[in-house]
C-alpha cells in the first residue's frame, strides 16, 4: 500500500481534468451562440430548436425580454409566430440588409491605418538607404573623376 500512493494523485488529476474540460468547452459554446444571439438582425432566416425555419420580421423587447416575429410558409400560406428569442437555434441565412457592427468598422479601419503607416514607415526606409548610397557613392565618383583628370 505504500508504493500505491502515486495511484491516487493520478486519479485525482484525471477526474480534475474530466471536471473542467467539459467547463472550458461549455463557455466557448457560450460565447458563439451569444455572439450569434447578438448578430441577428430583421430579414434573417432562422431555425429554431423545434425545428421551424422562418424569417424574422420583427424583434420586440420588453422589460428585457426578448420576442421575435418570424414568417414561416409557401408563398401563398404564410404563417407569422412570436417566439422567444432564446428558442433561436441557429442562423440559416443572414439578411444582406445587416448593417455590419461599429466594432468590426472600428478594426478594419484600425487595420487599414496600421498598413498605412507601415508602407510609409518602409518607403521611409528605402529613402534612407537610398540616401546613404548615394552619399557613399559619392566620394567614389569624385575619386574616379580625379584619377580620370590626372590620367588625361
Amino acid at each position: 500500500m505504500q508504493n500505491n500512493w502515486w495511484i491516487y494523485i493520478v486519479l485525482i488529476g484525471l477526474m480534475a481534468v474530466m471536471l473542467i474540460l467539459p467547463m472550458i468547452t461549455n463557455r466557448k459554446r457560450s460565447k458563439d451562440y451569444n455572439n450569434m444571439l447578438d448578430s441577428i438582425r430583421v430579414g434573417d432566416t432562422i431555425r429554431t430548436i423545434g425545428g421551424i425555419i422562418g424569417r424574422i420580421t420583427k424583434i420586440n423587447e420588453k422589460d428585457g425580454y426578448k420576442t421575435i416575429i418570424i414568417e414561416t410558409g409557401a408563398k401563398n400560406a404564410k404563417t407569422t409566430m412570436e417566439l422567444d428569442f432564446a428558442s433561436i437555434y441557429s442562423v440559416v441565412n443572414q439578411s444582406k440588409a445587416a448593417e455590419p457592427k461599429k466594432e468590426e468598422n472600428k478594426e478594419a479601419s484600425q487595420n487599414a491605418e496600421a498598413k498605412v503607416e507601415e508602407k510609409v514607415e518602409d518607403k521611409a526606409a528605402e529613402a534612407e538607404k537610398v540616401e546613404t548610397t548615394a552619399a557613399k557613392e559619392e566620394p567614389k565618383t569624385k575619386k574616379k573623376a580625379t584619377k580620370a583628370k590626372k590620367s588625361k
